[in-house]
């Protein structure tokens, strides 16, 4: 074998050989994580602080889960703002309800809240824009994992 293969095996070993060596310390590293003072290893403005007298709600969702239904309350917002004759407050509060259940895992009550939204949409429901009904429900398929809930979504004006 030629001295460059040799190395380039040794490199190899050691490093696949350091790597399993350290993963047994892993978690020992993630428990000490949160006991670091705020001054000297996570950032302060990277805390959250917790009121002291109020019980919290512990939601199951990560903000990964929940990022698609913020997605869509970003663009309802702009809707809002180019369509301010438009009422999108009925709009908002169904995704909040839908949020709520992916926070919670509330998988039927996600189904059943986003079926509504699109429904909601596909009337043009309190009045809004059908310009803006017809990019809310392009751009809520896009990003809502459908299959994932197993939301029907109705067919809109554009569709039929």
């Amino acid at each position: 074998m030629s001295k460059t293969l040799t190395t380039v095996l040794f490199i190899r070993r050691t490093v696949l050989l350091t790597s399993l060596a350290l993963i047994p310390g892993l978690p020992v590293l993630f428990t000490h994580a949160g006991q670091l003072p705020s001054s000297g290893g996570i950032p302060e403005i990277m805390t959250v602080a917790q009121p002291s007298g109020e019980p919290q709600a512990v939601a199951t969702g990560t903000p990964a889960q929940t990022a698609w239904v913020e997605e869509i309350k970003n663009s309802l917002a702009m809707y809002k703002t180019n369509y301010p004759t438009s009422n999108f407050a009925p709009y908002v509060t169904k995704l909040d309800l839908v949020g709520d259940a992916v926070g919670t895992g509330n998988r039927r009550a996600v189904k059943t809240e986003m079926g509504a939204f699109f429904n909601m949409l596909v009337k043009r429901d309190h009045g809004i824009s059908g310009v803006a009904a017809d990019e809310l429900i392009n751009f809520s398929r896009m990003v809502t994992p459908i299959e994932e809930y197993g939301i029907s979504v109705p067919k809109s004006g554009s569709d039929q």
